[in-house]
């Protein structure tokens, strides 16, 4: 299985590097396409349409929000996005390939220190980012697929963010997750946000992935050791 992964396009700012990022791969070898949040600069809620047009794929695809798709803006970007973009708050998506089943659960995450600007302006941020954890960690405790994924927008792990500056960490990541991502044994992490961090790193054996577009200038490749290709390529289940 094939799954190709970008973040933080923050459009218009790399529209046209995504567009050249996509140009350099085949999209027709797709089987999935995630996009870990930031695809739109600061609220521009225009901008969505845009990368919508420029994710010509045959294929699912799969999303979390990020800190610059604003929450007030989430339910017009589903709308915008519907039938195009599935997004995941705290909830599971499951993709049938073959007779096997890939299970990601999606959200934006938590941070270890909330910003600044989100301590100041957000009321019970810090309680927010706990409960936040706590709903990953009892959906990815209910999956019950062949494969697992966790997707986030913040860093699950501080492995990614080495080239930030350390004093940062907590506020572009939580390293809280590295003990649910140990204890439920997950086939493959995904994340973005950290435009200067580490594209790849592991937290035991298991494969963390920074696919923030600044970062990689390119879309991330993963394959799965899956040599089926899907029946089905709508076919998920969600549950909060």
């Amino acid at each position: 299985m094939k799954i190709a992964a970008v973040s933080d396009i923050h459009s218009p700012k790399n529209l046209e590097l995504l567009k050249k990022a996509l140009f350099e791969i085949d999209l027709s070898t797709i089987d999935l396409f995630i996009l870990p949040g930031d695809i739109i600069y600061k609220g521009k809620l225009e901008e969505v349409d845009k990368v919508v047009e420029a994710l010509t794929v045959g294929c699912p695809i799969v999303a979390v929000f990020g800190n610059e798709e604003y929450e007030h803006l989430h339910e017009d970007i589903r709308k915008r996005t519907s039938g195009k973009i599935r997004y995941l708050e705290e909830e599971k998506y499951f993709l049938k390939v073959g007779g096997e089943i890939l299970g990601i659960v999606g959200s934006k995450g938590s941070l270890d220190r909330p910003t600044f600007w989100q301590r100041k302006n957000i009321p019970n941020i810090w309680q927010t980012y706990n409960e936040t954890r706590e709903k990953v960690a009892k959906l990815i405790s209910e999956l019950k697929s062949d494969y697992k994924c966790l997707l986030l927008h913040y860093a699950p792990t501080y492995k990614t963010l080495v080239g930030e500056r350390p004093s940062q960490y907590p506020e572009l990541g939580s390293e809280k997750y590295e003990k649910l991502i140990l204890s439920n044994k997950l086939d493959l992490v995904i994340h973005g946000h950290s435009h200067k961090g580490k594209n790849y790193a592991e937290v035991a054996t298991t494969p963390i992935y920074n696919v923030a577009l600044p970062l990689t200038r390119k879309i991330t490749i993963i394959e799965l050791p899956l040599p089926l290709k899907p029946t089905s390529l709508d076919f998920y289940i969600n549950k909060k």
